[in-house]
């Protein structure tokens, strides 16, 4: 599953999932013959776990779905192995009313009694004792297929059509089939829909058979897929249309785009990408795909994820999968190959080869992660990914350094823990950046091979992180168990210190400290202590001579003596390629010998890497604010679009809330000098002849100087464009749409606002509404965010999708930010009343943006119980508390490097600031 459509503070931390109340109750089956009734059977469920005394070896399942319903009814048969005698057998069910149960054994068909236990398990109580040996347990029930939730069996409308769609990952194919529910039990499943005769029926398989019936439904039969554990089993039924691509890989396997109807002209894009993705995935696994046809679907409206990889019907998100033509755009379809080729990568790892237990979900998303960015720049190598790589490595080394930080391998121990597994800085990127790392340490073609015997040993079955582990060290021909524990199974970043020591008649050498990064404030301060295996690369250079040296940083301290060198290095770059999990802190002058002439020796990625380290520093206070602004004024001014998003997400860590209210003008002026020339030079349109870069930099950049300069010739500009754009479409580029209009809602009035408004209820264009909601969230006037706000509530919109689009510009300026939390306050029953239920833990996340003790005391009394109510709730609240006490805590610590920089004359401009600051 892809959790990187990061749109808000809320949404995109709002990946938890409840589950709700249970209705079952049943009857006892018609078809056995009476026996005396022996005593009652105590029920004895699980605590958390079910058992291995009673194990799944096939379903057949058979569905009767109407999109249009909110009912389904269902009858499961499950062959099973019983290893001993039992009169209870537990699964998993959730919601579910069960209305027959019987199992049959020994030749014997026996009624089975069901019970409910909490809200996950459903028992069978059985007269007499059964097993040991095979046994098939029949259930006939009833299930909701909620329009509200976006987990189990959902159903969404788009326009006046309804569809009826599956999400099973990570435990919620229980709230549509009663089944064992956990990836250990691996098995094959032989599913057959009944569906209304107007309706097209997906699932995992080709299908087998269609039969039409008299009663104006039909029955669609599905070949039995390999063996599954259900979080993958999915299906979909509506009146969707199908646009083939050409076949894919060895086995020219069927490939198709699935989407609602009348989308068919949008899916070009996703045809074209998905093939050649498939193909280089072939290639590195050794082995072709491995099912027997490919569906991509899109889902109409806003789901909780960016996609998810269901064996041979993967599922996306509708604005990621699909656009019009006239309104695609580079980043769409950038971020679509690299989602895609993440859920493809997980048709191998994490399908033919599946985890064992949740614990291992790491592996699973990290896996597909790390390998996505390496095919998908296969694919483009224009792309320049390996700086996305530095890019998502810095995100994930941000919230590893907080005190209530998960570990990558988390043990799984409650339903809280399986929720919070899936967490998109860590166990996604993090994992992902660890992975890097240690390639590139042992060789991509021996972790490759490790990777590929992996896969061979384990097809079909399920395989731990240990095996995974005991793999690569056979390849790589040294251990990879060690150094690859001590970052998975404990938090936090490592901080690399080097010092550089040249004595006459001895080779240069690095002398190397290693301990926990912590940030100004943190409360982490006991575990500053801990330490890492650290494979530290560095980079040198004498002269026009450059050279390389590794080490393995077993302990708190150690040394690297640089064999190759004829004499003192001129400059040291501590982390080579940008390629080690840590920060590193350089001695002395190093730093600014590094930097001087603006660090052309070293590649984009090396210079994105070193923006990081000053970024991580500066919150840490061990590299003063003026200094680490310095960094970036030293390394620009550059075309490199990835070196200029660097440079701004620097300068934007230093948020308007540090900064004394007095000197926040003079922080706007130094953003416009530093890039407003190449923000007006791009401008808000695009020129005949722009590369690809350019189209790409334009939104960052223009948004970027707009907000954080405060420049109003920008914003002026974009409210004219908007007005244009309300009448024709054609008046902004598809890449500038969604900034445009955001930075037009700064100046707008009231008619702008209910224009805004009237155009979001009136298209089905998610892209089209998308953009227009985040700009309904960027209004200034009071009076207008209020009625923007107040959109939380109103029947035009799902909450989902104003919080998914509209949150992050409301919490982005102060007025805003305080009208939304005191709304969420004063209706925060009735607002999580219609939020789906693995959406509610993460409402605490809506405080980050605030800064001062009077927020964070009101954000905890207010959140600490309700909170608790909600699984991954407390964790929520426990992050959100710790920001905004780093960010207090930082506002102290900057102050006198912010005075600094911000008093002194500019280097461009010995004089005040045009602006008069």
């Amino acid at each position: 599953m892809n959790l990187r459509l990061r749109r808000t503070p809320w949404a995109l931390l709002a990946l938890t999932v409840a589950c709700a109340t249970p209705q079952q109750r049943t009857a006892p089956t018609q078809n056995t013959a009476p026996a005396p009734e022996p005593a009652a059977e105590t029920p004895r469920p699980p605590t958390f776990r079910l058992g291995t005394h009673v194990k799944p070896t096939g379903y057949q399942v058979e569905l009767t779905v109407d999109p249009e319903q909110e009912t389904f009814e269902g009858v499961v048969e499950i062959a099973l192995t019983l290893s001993e005698s039992t009169r209870q057998l537990w699964l998993h069910g959730n919601g579910l009313k069960v209305k027959e149960a019987t199992l049959a054994a020994g030749g014997q068909t026996r009624p089975a009694r069901a019970v409910t236990e909490g809200t996950h398990f459903i028992g069978f109580l059985l007269e007499r004792p059964v097993g040991p040996g095979p046994a098939t347990l029949r259930v006939a029930y009833q299930g909701i297929a909620s329009e509200k939730e976006t987990t189990g069996l959902f159903r969404q409308k788009d326009g006046d059509t309804w569809y009826a769609l599956t999400q099973f990952q990570p435990d919620d194919a229980r709230r549509a089939i009663p089944c064992f529910d956990e990836p250990g039990f691996k098995v094959p499943w032989h599913l057959t829909l009944r569906v209304p005769r107007n309706q097209q029926a997906f699932s995992n398989t080709p299908v087998a058979s269609e039969e039409q019936g008299a009663d104006g439904w039909k029955t669609v039969r599905f070949r039995p897929t390999p063996p599954l554990p259900s979080e993958v089993v999915a299906f979909a039924v509506g009146p969707f249309e199908t646009v083939d691509a050409a076949p894919a890989g060895e086995k020219r396997t069927p490939v198709r785009i699935v989407v609602p109807k009348g989308r068919k002209a949008e899916a070009a894009y996703a045809a074209q990408a998905t093939p050649p993705l498939v193909g280089l995935l072939e290639e590195y696994f050794g082995i072709p795909y491995p099912y027997e046809k490919l569906d991509v679907l899109a889902i109409p409206r806003p789901v909780l994820f960016g996609a998810m990889e269901n064996p041979g019907l993967i599922t996306f998100q509708m604005p990621l999968l699909l656009a019009r033509p006239e309104q695609d755009t580079l980043q769409r379809q950038r971020s679509f190959a690299r989602v895609q080729a993440h859920e493809l990568a997980h048709q191998w790892f994490g399908n033919l080869v599946t985890l064992a237990w949740w614990d291992d979900t790491w592996l699973n998303e990290s896996f597909a992660d790390w390998l996505s960015l390496k095919v998908t720049g296969q694919w483009q190598p224009s792309w320049n990914l390996d700086a996305q790589r530095v890019t998502e490595r810095a995100q994930a080394m941000t919230a590893d350094r907080l005190a209530t930080t998960r570990r990558i391998r988390q043990p799984v121990e409650n339903e809280s823990d399986i929720l919070t597994a899936f967490d998109g800085n860590i166990t996604y990127a993090k994992g992902n950046a660890v992975l890097a790392m240690f390639e590139a340490w042992v060789g991509p073609e021996r972790f490759r091979e490790g990777v590929r015997a992996h896969m061979r040993k384990h097809a079909l079955g399920n395989a731990t992180a240990a095996d995974f582990f005991q793999a690569l060290s056979q390849a790589a021909g040294t251990d990879m168990t060690a150094p690859l524990t001590t970052f998975l199974d404990q938090p936090g970043v490592p901080l690399v210190t080097m010092g550089l020591q040249c004595a006459a008649g001895a080779p240069p050498k690095l002398t190397l400290a290693q301990r926990r990064f912590l940030p100004v404030g943190s409360r982490a301060a006991s575990t500053a202590e801990q330490t890492w295996q650290v494979p530290v690369c560095v980079r040198y250079g004498m002269g026009k001579q450059e050279a390389r040296a590794c080490t393995l940083l077993t302990g708190k301290t150690g040394e690297l003596v640089l064999t190759g060198a004829t004499g003192c290095p001129g400059w040291v770059l501590p982390n080579a390629d940008a390629r080690g999990y840590y920060h590193a802190k350089l001695d002395g002058d190093l730093l600014g010998r590094l930097t001087k002439g603006g660090g052309k020796q070293l590649t984009l990625s090396e210079r994105m890497g070193l923006l990081g380290d000053a970024q991580a520093l500066m919150a840490s206070n061990e590299l003063p604010v003026d200094e680490a602004l310095g960094v970036v004024t030293r390394l620009l001014p550059t075309d490199d679009r990835e070196l200029l998003t660097g440079a701004l997400a620097l300068v934007g860590s230093v948020r308007r809330e540090l900064i004394p209210e007095s000197l926040r003008p003079r922080y706007a002026a130094f953003v416009r000098r530093t890039f407003g020339d190449k923000a007006h030079a791009l401008g808000l349109r695009p020129r005949p002849g722009e590369d690809e870069a350019t189209r790409l930099l334009r939104p960052t950049l223009v948004k970027a100087v707009a907000d954080l300069g405060r420049d109003e010739s920008l914003q002026t500009q974009s409210l004219e464009l908007t007005r244009k754009w309300l009448e024709d479409r054609r008046a902004i580029s598809p890449e500038m749409v969604e900034v445009v209009l955001r930075l037009g809602a700064r100046k707008g009035d009231a008619a702008l606002h209910q224009r805004m408004l009237a155009e979001a209820r009136g298209t089905s264009d998610p892209a089209e509404r998308g953009a227009l909601l985040g700009a309904l969230g960027a209004f200034n006037d009071p009076t207008l965010v209020r009625a923007s706000i107040a959109l939380l509530l109103s029947d035009d919109f799902s909450p989902l999708e104003v919080i998914m689009y509209m949150a992050g510009e409301l919490m982005n300026e102060e007025v805003p930010r305080e009208l939304l939390y005191t709304y969420v306050k004063d209706h925060y029953d009735a607002l999580t009343e219609r939020l789906p239920h693995e959406a509610r833990g993460a409402a605490p996340t809506l405080g980050v943006a605030f800064c001062d003790p009077a927020h964070r005391q009101d954000i905890e009394a207010f959140f600490k119980e309700r909170s608790a109510h909600h699984p991954g709730g407390p964790k929520f609240l426990a992050q959100t508390l710790e920001r905004v006490d780093l960010c207090i805590a930082q506002r102290e610590a900057l102050r006198p490097g912010l005075m600094r920089f911000l008093t002194r004359p500019s280097p461009a401009s010995p004089g005040p600031d045009p602006d008069g600051t």
